[in-house]
């Protein structure tokens, strides 16, 4: 519902009717729209970092690899799950509703892609000056496609172009 409208026009007695329970049972675990709300995107985002953390974890893969595999992820995660995508993307919670942990997530996004370029600069894959600013631009590019979606380009095309667009950034290859 939250992803269908606006969220003030988004009554709990809708969404209670879509997850097929009584509203009183939103209020059971809910203290207000706004908690289920949070709630809905924190989980969403929840679920995108524990992807990323369990893919690096498994990986041996070298920094770029790695960097290729984590963007693959994000737009990946934001074609399978679209509203909710849309609802992390339009949605600045820690202005909005005052939540630290919301800041949090991002913070925790920023910080794993950040270690991923930090890694790459040690195994001189990657020079950059700034690694905390790259690190912030990489879910901004894949945001700003799901803004606006470009008609024909697959999920793999996407994430080939966007790999590449950061990557010629950064790459220690073409300074040397």
């Amino acid at each position: 519902k939250f992803a269908s409208q606006p969220f003030h026009k988004v009554r709990l007695s809708d969404v209670a009717d879509a997850a097929g329970v009584g509203k009183g049972t939103l209020y059971t675990y809910f203290k207000s729209k706004d908690d289920l709300y949070l709630s809905v995107l924190y989980s969403g985002f929840t679920r995108l970092l524990e992807r990323l953390r369990n893919r690096m974890t498994e990986s041996t893969l070298n920094s770029l690899k790695t960097l290729e595999m984590a963007i693959s992820q994000m737009v990946q995660f934001a074609y399978e799950n679209p509203h909710l995508f849309e609802l992390m993307r339009t949605t600045s919670l820690q202005e909005t509703f005052g939540s630290p942990d919301w800041g949090r997530k991002r913070a925790e996004l920023r910080s794993l892609l950040e270690s991923i370029i930090r890694q790459g600069i040690r195994q001189e894959e990657f020079t950059d000056a700034h690694p905390d600013l790259t690190a912030r631009f990489i879910p901004g590019l894949v945001r700003s496609v799901m803004i606006e979606p470009v008609p024909r380009v697959g999920l793999k095309t996407l994430s080939a172009h966007i790999f590449h667009f950061v990557t010629a950034a950064i790459s220690a290859e073409k300074r040397k």
